[in-house]
């Protein structure tokens, strides 16, 4: 039986199948019939428990094993004395009888399958599924090894027929299509459960109905829209309080027989969550302002690159100009990408980014702009692919093929060729869009801009491509002057070496190190303390010790001047400034040089706040509140404005309350949503997507289990591949492929799990002090950078550069590479 096929291979099954019964549980197909509830109706009930056969195997001897005969007669009399309110009730009293009736026999776990093949009208069978162990079977359980938060509701072969396929034929009659459903629900038990259970009736014709009316190409798009319908319907039934109605997750599938001569059929299975779909909503919202100026915008996709110069600042000046422009505006932006010189390698490595923009103007016309700008910038004429300021490249106009050979005399403009005849060898144009229209056809090759990137880069493990961030100051954006190599703005590469955040905390109450810094004196004797020799150990460096000598165990000292731990109290924002600006001046102004450059991070949630400290030399902002503490965007517009990095934090207030993610189908799942949510209107704004850094706010809102699940599955919140937000399946709009990425996916991740109260939990010494947790802090940093973290945000700083020396060591490969 498909819905009972055992996959736990590590112990043995006893398995009692398809039992034939007559019942009284619920519906039957004909629900609107007065006293269907009440009808016997045909049932089959099947039963799998895991139990060791090895000692009855080995002496032939029944009294070691479950007798399944005697298991049959149980099963029968419990079903068939007495009347069900629904299917789930059923299962959970068949499931109790056979815990309660071969305990003694060692039964621990048993699994129940009840089906009704009259349940529906147009399906083969409706069921549910359920799991239930004996309490002492529990303990020691870790968190996702067990099914007994949910049971299934089961629908199988559910024909019906609908206009699906690419070819002229298909689109002209309806065929065929069977779907199958396994809906994970919360635990149905008398006490909290509806009486009625699940509705899976109305489900199920809310989503034939949708079959019916749809008129997709592909499969994959028809069983992704068949599971996002089922969830937004549920979001609006008005049983969805009622905690067994609550969909936690739905696996649909669905086959097309009729599409193959020689198989019985192709099949698309996927499994989502409502979290898949939380920011569809959103994306609907947003995308309608690609069409605010005029019933014939379009949109554009442009290449970016520079290697003159400051090369980031060149690009940014290029986007605020074409953002200036009344006729064009900036939709999203890709990350940046550090890139050898393609054609001509003889020169300096490329600054590399991408944009989707919406235009009133025509190609030629938006391609005198593209020209204009450059020349704004600074650009002058070279030879062809040689070094230049900036270059703007036209590469798709939405899924226009054109080809202008001569003149335009309106524009000026020599010859433009859409879509861009190179892009399919460039990755460093691939990459960049890839970050935000992956599945978006190439209108002539035929091929997502995902797969010419696969292609380019021999299935990913060719690249020559490095991504970066730069910190860029505020004031370089001031003029178009001509800048040297040298003073170019500093960056970091990610994946190159995990980046050291020391935290100073200039107030009295914060958790770990109140008091210790809020003195100028001492917080800048702490700031002294990172300077090390370069070529040895952790000996401290003397007044003597040459400059070229020495560098700094960090590469960020972030400062905060307003305590978020749990209880602390408010301050004005004056108050804030004053106990942060005076130390950023002070590091700015040091005599010693590596302490004077060293990256600056303000920890604050005021745009107030933020902007004078960017004006006194900060680099970039640290934001609990991922940019939405306050009413107004004051914090996001000064951001918007500086041009500088962000660190996006999940939260929800309060760190100590509101740990409950099971609406959102788990911790994970709920920092994608709610986190995602923050970020996908941080880009909106047109933050740059490589201004952003995301932080999952370890010790914010989480229980211990929620944090140590966050370390252990660190890289599935920024994994595209997690998301159905993500379109799965090719797109020949550009218009819709729009805003349509996770907004986390591939975001670099900061991990703060310095010396939080988890971490005494955990090692069961939860008296520590926050300071004697530095241990603890080293082996949840280790093994976040093991998952991939990029940033870990360290008290001590000493213990945080071990670490990290060793965790790179170990899994960073350049850094690998460099110790052997």
């Amino acid at each position: 039986m498909a819905f009972l096929t055992p996959t736990d291979r590590s112990t043995d099954w006893i398995l009692l199948n398809n039992l034939s019964l007559t019942t009284i549980s619920g519906p039957s197909q004909w629900s609107n019939k007065p006293g269907s509830s009440l009808a016997p109706q045909p049932t089959f009930i099947s039963v799998g428990i895991p139990f060791s056969i090895a000692l009855a195997g080995g002496t032939d001897h029944l009294p070691h094993s479950i007798h399944y005969g005697n298991l049959a007669k149980l099963v029968q009399k419990t079903a068939t004395q007495g009347q069900f309110g629904c299917t789930e009730q059923l299962a959970v009293q068949v499931a109790e009888a056979a815990l309660k009736g071969f305990e003694k026999d060692g039964m621990e776990e048993v699994h129940v399958v009840v089906e009704k093949p009259k349940a529906l009208l147009h399906a083969k069978s409706a069921g549910v599924r359920v799991v239930r162990r004996t309490s002492s079977s529990a303990v020691g359980r870790g968190e996702g090894e067990a099914d007994e938060q949910f049971d299934q509701i089961l629908v199988k072969d559910l024909e019906l027929a609908a206009i699906i396929g690419i070819h002229p034929w298909e689109r002209e009659l309806k065929q065929k299509v069977t779907v199958n459903l396994t809906i994970d629900v919360r635990r149905w038990d008398s006490s909290t459960g509806s009486p009625d259970g699940f509705d899976c009736g109305a489900l199920v014709n809310r989503v034939s109905e949708h079959v019916l009316n749809s008129s997709y190409q592909t499969v994959e798009a028809l069983v992704t829209s068949i599971a996002e319908s089922a969830f937004q319907q549920e979001a609006t039934s008005s049983n969805a309080t009622h905690s067994s109605n609550t969909v936690l997750r739905i696996t649909v599938g669905l086959s097309k027989p009729s599409a193959l001569m020689f198989a019985d059929s192709p099949e698309i299975i996927i499994t989502r969550t409502p979290s898949d779909f939380a920011l569809r909503a959103i994306s609907t919202s947003a995308t309608t302002g690609v069409e605010e100026h005029s019933p014939e915008n379009v949109v554009a996709a442009i290449a970016f690159g520079s290697n003159i110069g400051d090369r980031f600042v060149n690009v940014e000046l290029a986007l605020r100009s074409l953002e200036a422009h009344s006729e064009v505006k900036v939709l999203e932006t890709s990350f940046l990408y550090e890139s050898t010189a393609m054609y001509v390698e003889d020169q300096r490595d490329f600054v590399n980014g991408a944009a989707l923009i919406s235009t009133t103007l025509k190609p030629l016309d938006l391609l005198a702009v593209l020209k204009g700008v450059e020349a704004e910038v600074g650009r002058t004429p070279t030879f062809r692919n040689g070094p230049r300021v900036v270059d703007l490249d036209l590469i798709f106009y939405n899924e226009l093929v054109y080809s202008s050979e001569e003149v335009d005399e309106a524009s000026g403009v020599k010859k433009l060729v859409l879509p861009h005849e190179r892009v399919h060898e460039r990755e460093f144009v691939l990459r960049p869009l890839a970050d935000m229209i992956p599945h978006f056809v190439h209108p002539t090759l035929n091929l997502s801009v995902e797969s010419l990137l696969r292609r380019v880069t021999n299935g990913g493990k060719e690249t020559t491509l490095q991504k970066v961030m730069p910190f860029i100051q505020p004031k370089s954006l001031l003029t178009a002057e001509e800048r040297k190599e040298e003073d170019e703005s500093p960056y970091w590469v990610w994946g190159e070496r995990t980046k050291i955040m020391a935290v100073i905390n200039t107030t009295p109450d914060s958790f770990s190190d109140g008091g210790d810094h809020a003195a100028l004196a001492d917080a800048m004797d702490f700031v002294d303390s990172f300077i090390i020799p370069a070529t040895s150990g952790l000996n401290y460096s003397s007044a003597s010790t040459p400059i070229t000598m020495l560098r700094s165990m960090v590469d960020v000292i972030d400062i905060g001047g307003h305590s978020t731990r749990p209880g602390s109290q408010g301050i004005s924002p004056e108050e804030e400034i004053s106990r942060v600006v005076p130390l950023i001046k002070a590091i700015r102004s040091s005599p010693n040089a590596i302490t004077s450059r060293t990256l600056i991070s303000v920890d604050t949630f005021r745009g107030s706040v933020a902007k004078v400290a960017l004006e006194a030399g900060a680099d970039l902002v640290n934001d609990v509140y991922a940019l939405t503490r306050e009413e107004n965007d004051d914090i996001l517009n000064v951001i918007k404005e500086a041009g500088c990095p962000v660190v996006m934090m999940h939260s929800r207030g309060d760190a100590g309350q509101d740990k409950d993610y099971d609406d959102l189908g788990g911790v994970i799942e709920g920092i994608r949503v709610e986190l995602g949510k923050k970020v996908k209107r941080a880009l909106d704004a047109c933050v740059r997507r490589w201004n952003v850094v995301i932080d999952p706010g370890v010790g914010f809102s989480k229980t211990v289990e929620g944090n140590l699940l966050i370390v252990r599955r660190l890289g599935d919140i920024t994994s595209p591949a997690l998301s159905s937000s993500v379109k799965s399946t090719p797109c020949r709009s550009l218009r819709s492929c729009v805003r349509s990425a996770h907004p986390l996916g591939n975001m670099p991740v900061l991990v703060g799990s310095s010396r939080k109260s988890y971490l005494g939990k955990v090692i069961r010494r939860v008296h520590l002090s926050a300071k004697e947790r530095d241990a603890a802090t080293i082996a949840a940093h280790t093994a976040a950078i093991m998952g991939g973290a990029e940033v870990v945000r360290v008290h001590d700083v000493v213990g945080g550069w071990d670490g990290v020396q060793v965790a790179d060591g170990l899994w960073r490969s350049r850094s690998s590479r460099a110790a052997k």
